[in-house]
């Protein structure tokens, strides 16, 4: 294999276990019906969580592990509440590093379950989360084969029980995000898919994510979740975000990122006398932000109020705030600073600065991250005024 085949493979690799171990976290298999003991106590867990309650959050579901620990999805759940909360205070490696030792010390317990447990698929499917979950540890490091195996190993099991469980419909999200995921790459990571016998399209990867979503016993968070920002920053159709995003906030209203989701469905779906109150919710739940929380997140609240002010024809406005949001973008995800050097051009335009909107659409293009913001920008370059 040629060196630049290689980078090839661990950059779609790097992109997946983002895309993948970061978003699937705590939405693999619960049942929202009370089906193993200690279902209420851990739920109550994640809806904390989700709620961006940490603390409560990572004391609940460690009195739930030690009260329950037969629960298959407890000790995993676990493990992630404690690396997302130290990742919203901690740097990267330092999280990286209690996930690493909250892994090793979940992997004999999940040995022990599968064993005592063999006829039921749910232990399996968190143990093969586990070790998904170990090769984003890998990853942080660079260690990429090691990343590759273990990647291979996690995914390896839950393919297998999609295969032999289909009624665990929650094991459809992992398996619909890599399908979609290879739908929108290069050839070779589609023929890398394709060795596992799925279909490597986006279309087959949106209906597998939308089952998880309609009828996911607990997996319908997330799935919701990627939906809205697939439909919002990949696929340019806001309608199709609406509902998903809509129901992520009457379900946890004090989740800063679902609000600002469903702010940008109202924006783009011209419900734009709605707006306000949801910027005024999404303001006052900032101080329940930890202080890497806001530099992530205000970038994304000021792109939001560009766009509604770009909506309202208010272009002045609208470029001070989005080029409030480029200045102090510090997200992994460069999505939306992608959207936020779209606008800035399409404001640019508006103001006759053709040069400078040249420029933006330069920029969103260059960071080549699959959204429908960089097919735009790149239509906008072909007009005659930045020939």
């Amino acid at each position: 294999m040629y060196p630049n085949e290689q980078y090839l493979i661990f950059k779609n690799i790097s992109s997946i276990m983002r895309f993948v171990f970061s978003l699937f976290l705590l939405a693999s298999t619960l049942y929202s019906r009370d089906f193993y003991e200690g279902d209420s106590l851990v739920r109550e867990g994640v809806h904390a969580f989700y709620n961006y309650e940490y603390k409560r959050s990572v004391s609940i579901l460690t009195e739930a592990k030690s009260q329950y620990p037969s629960h298959p999805g407890v000790h995993l759940v676990w493990a992630a509440s404690r690396w997302i909360q130290s990742q919203t205070i901690d740097d990267v490696d330092i999280a990286n590093t209690q996930l690493e030792l909250d892994l090793e010390l979940i992997a004999p317990v999940y040995a022990d379950l599968v064993e005592t447990y063999p006829h039921d698929p749910n232990y399996r499917l968190y143990q093969g989360s586990a070790l998904g979950l170990g090769a984003r540890v890998t990853l942080g490091k660079k260690e990429w084969f090691k990343t590759l195996y273990r990647a291979y190993k996690g995914f390896s099991i839950i393919h297998d029980i999609s295969e032999k469980s289909p009624e665990i419909i929650d094991a459809k999200l992992p398996i619909g995000i890599i399908q979609y995921y290879a739908g929108i790459s290069n050839a070779l990571l589609k023929w890398a898919v394709q060795l596992y016998g799925l279909n490597s399209s986006k279309d087959a990867g949106l209906n597998e994510i939308s089952e998880a979503a309609n009828g996911g016993d607990w997996s319908w968070i997330e799935a919701k979740g990627i939906l809205s920002f697939l439909y919002l920053w990949v696929e340019d159709e806001p309608i199709m975000a609406y509902k998903h995003a809509k129901d992520l906030v009457e379900n946890f209203p004090e989740n800063y990122y679902f609000n600002l989701l469903y702010l940008e469905t109202l924006i783009r779906t011209d419900k734009l006398d709605e707006t306000q109150a949801i910027i005024n919710s999404i303001e006052s739940l900032s101080h329940t932000l930890t202080d890497r929380q806001r530099q992530w997140y205000h970038p994304y609240l000021n792109y939001e109020k560009a766009l509604l002010a770009f909506h309202k024809k208010q272009y002045t406005t609208s470029l001070a705030f989005v080029e409030k949001s480029i200045e102090s973008y510090s997200a992994e995800l460069d999505i939306v600073l992608g959207n936020a050097y779209l606008l800035q051009g399409k404001n640019y335009d508006k103001l006759n600065k053709w040069s400078k909107a040249k420029t933006s659409y330069k920029l969103c293009v260059n960071l080549d991250n699959f959204s429908s913001a960089m097919g735009e920008a790149t239509n906008r370059l072909k007009k005659t005024n930045y020939k």
